[in-house]
């Protein structure tokens, strides 16, 4: 119970992280992820964390010999330096999707990977931004040296056109064609909703309903308009045997179907969780 009145309060803070139309900073916005499964960490101290390891870099830079202003090709040398690596022996561990972790362990999932780099690029004037490329997340850099694609789950190897033509075919199929939008730059809210589809998924196949719950809860903060995540957040309260709950968010949802079809499956789970809350009373 104590976890779950420190989960409803970070709820409340990821609702005021949100709220207008001022976009969050990405690395405190990627941090709150963790709260799907620890709701008491707190999160502001991961800025200084990235100041920090944007520290060690420089250190790295000059003892190397690295001219400055650091270019992006020193930051990606010196980011695997530092030994940033993809977690290629237990990539579905869940703590691959969690900021901290990834900063004190230096081993990720793409995405995760990406946004430390993206963060730590900023840090050295450089313009890099996400890329929510199909089943392995990229970064995008431009600067007045033109425009490229790097990998920081595969250290940081650069991909040109055919590369990213082959990366496509290895996550969609050999019959997969690049479009402009497989490499269009993600936003902040996009990429923090691939992180909490990530931890969902993974929580799915675990059958770990309570974080699969958060996950959906914290989803539906970041993009309200989910109308799959407000089904499937009664749905996993049925899971839990949380009535109550269930019985809340199923009837809601079922208010704003727009099928026949799915008011009626709906239906079913409302009328289960009645007869299981009536045993309680």
């Amino acid at each position: 119970m104590v976890q779950e009145h420190c989960f409803e309060q970070r709820l409340t803070e990821l609702r005021t992280m949100w709220q207008g139309t001022t976009v969050p900073p990405l690395a405190e916005a990627a941090a709150t992820v963790t709260w799907t499964v620890a709701a008491d960490v707190d999160i502001a101290s991961i800025p200084a964390q990235l100041d920090a390891v944007a520290d060690e870099l420089e250190q790295w830079a000059v003892a190397g010999g690295r001219s400055r202003p650091l270019s992006i090709e020193a930051v990606t040398e010196g980011f695997v330096a530092l030994g940033f690596r993809g977690n290629t022996k237990d990539y579905y561990n869940p703590r691959n999707s969690f900021l901290y972790e990834v900063l004190t362990r230096r081993t990720g999932i793409p995405i995760t990977l990406s946004v430390v780099f993206i963060e730590l690029a900023r840090r050295f004037g450089l313009r890099c931004e996400g890329v929510n490329f199909p089943g392995h997340f990229l970064v995008r850099y431009s600067g007045a040296d033109g425009v490229g694609y790097l990998d920081p789950f595969h250290a940081c190897t650069w991909l040109d056109k055919d590369g990213l033509q082959a990366l496509l075919r290895r996550t969609r199929g050999p019959q997969a064609r690049l479009t402009t939008e497989d490499v269009a730059p993600a936003g902040t809210q996009a990429i923090v909703l691939r992180m909490l589809r990530n931890v969902y998924s993974i929580a799915i196949n675990a059958k770990d309903w309570t974080t699969a719950l958060r996950a959906l809860r914290m989803l539906l903060v970041v993009n309200p308009e989910d109308e799959q995540a407000r089904r499937d957040i009664g749905l996993l309260y049925v899971q839990l045997e949380r009535w109550g709950e269930a019985l809340t968010w199923l009837e809601a949802q079922q208010r704003r179907a727009v099928s026949d079809a799915e008011w009626k499956a709906l239906e079913l789970h409302i009328i289960a969780a009645k007869t299981a809350l009536a045993r309680w009373n």
